[in-house]
């Protein structure tokens, strides 16, 4: 009896896909009887994207057993699932096939079962582009809301409400004023804050502890005088994700007073004392 192996993956860990996955999985599952398969085993990987096979463990566990010769047969959903990068898929399927994998691409109308590499190429190449299409598609929607004043997910000194609107925490507001006064009344270092905050307990945002970085990236975090700065990065490869800069002249800033945790004084001046400190490194 062959041995049937399977892939799956969902891009995301919402409970929809979630359900995808168990989907996939009871449907290889009735493949394999369907066809006298014994299946021996199914890969997969949750909120991975698939653009990138080195960041899938699933994926990579699925190529390493398949040259060991644990399978006979692959199937996955279809060409997408496997890879929506087309350099990957076709170093994936050279090495399945090189050790005599039949590599099976079950779609819901029709299935794919062939050698012909010229094929398998144009199919993975329509699926990068269906997945580049996607990525234009949130670069567009993430830059509307930018446009429009969106706030951060998550950031020390304010609670989210929505998309649009954060409200100052109390308690963590109280830590940032203390931050600026430190740094440039009491002339303690980025590092000696962060001792202080830890030695007191005052947990990040995350609940972890404190750094240098840490405390520079509040200090330097025009937020604390109500300024809003959006789009200061934009994607410049969706399929490695690099990132870029974009030009200030180009950025989104939105002044909300609501915002405001310390005044643009000490602002200035704690920002002032951080430049001259980096220049004198």
């Amino acid at each position: 009896m062959l041995r049937l192996a399977a892939y799956c993956r969902v891009s995301t860990d919402k409970e929809e896909q979630k359900l995808s996955l168990e989907n996939q999985r009871s449907y290889y599952a009735e493949y394999a009887r369907e066809n006298n398969f014994r299946l021996v085993r199914i890969y997969s990987d949750e909120g991975i994207s698939g653009k990138q096979m080195r960041n899938r463990a699933g994926f990579l566990n699925m190529i390493e057993e398949g040259e060991r010769g644990e399978f006979d047969i692959l199937a996955v959903k279809d060409v997408s699932r496997f890879a929506r990068n087309t350099c990957d898929f076709l170093t994936g399927i050279r090495r399945l096939k090189a050790v005599g994998i039949d590599v099976r691409f079950l779609g819901t109308n029709s299935s794919i079962f062939t050698d012909s590499e010229f094929i398998l190429t144009i199919y993975a190449a329509l699926a990068q582009q269906e997945s580049e299409n996607l990525s234009k598609r949130v670069i567009f929607g993430k830059t509307e809301t930018a446009r429009k004043g969106r706030v951060p997910n998550l950031i020390y000194g304010y609670d989210k409400v929505d998309n649009f609107t954060m409200i100052v925490n109390q308690y963590e507001g109280y830590n940032i004023r203390k931050v600026f006064l430190l740094y440039t009344e009491n002339g303690l270092s980025l590092t000696a804050i962060a001792d202080k905050f830890n030695a007191e307990n005052v947990q990040t945002k995350l609940g972890g502890r404190w750094s240098a970085k840490t405390v520079g990236r509040i200090i330097r975090n025009p937020i604390y005088i109500g300024k809003l700065i959006n789009h200061k990065t934009v994607t410049a490869d969706f399929i490695s994700g690099t990132r870029r800069e974009v030009p200030e002249n180009e950025r989104f800033i939105h002044i909300r007073p609501e915002l405001r945790i310390v005044s643009d004084e000490i602002f200035e001046l704690a920002n002032a004392i951080l430049r001259d400190t980096d220049r004198g490194r």
